[in-house]
């Protein structure tokens, strides 16, 4: 699959991933506040498909709870993409907003 394809295949998994984390994590709103799919990455032989995710409170148990309800993301996303090979979805957390927010309090620390 050329480059032009799968960067469109990203841009539709991550529409439809961000629904379906919506979708089975209703009830955890209060746990995480707010989830935020930030990225994604399709590997160039479709194996998988990762997903960077980050949230405002309890990031460290947010892929974790996101494994648990794998299996049904995956299958809604199997049942929405009509191509031959269907990549693995993989959850990765996305930490550069701590990172942006660390920069961020170190300049303001600086006075100048």
């Amino acid at each position: 699959m050329n480059k032009e394809r799968i960067k469109k295949l990203e841009s539709v998994a991550q529409e439809l991933i961000t629904g379906f984390i919506f979708e089975e994590l209703e009830d955890s709103e209060k746990d995480f506040w707010l989830i935020t799919v930030t990225g994604t990455k399709i590997s160039p032989d479709l194996s998988y498909l990762d997903i960077f995710v980050s949230s405002i409170k309890n990031s460290e148990s947010l892929t974790k709870t996101l494994a648990k309800h794998n299996h049904g993301i995956q299958k809604k996303f199997n049942k929405s993409v009509p191509i031959r090979k269907l990549p693995r979805i993989r959850f990765r957390y996305d930490d550069s907003w701590a990172i942006w927010q660390e920069v961020c309090n170190t300049i303001n620390s600086l006075n100048i």
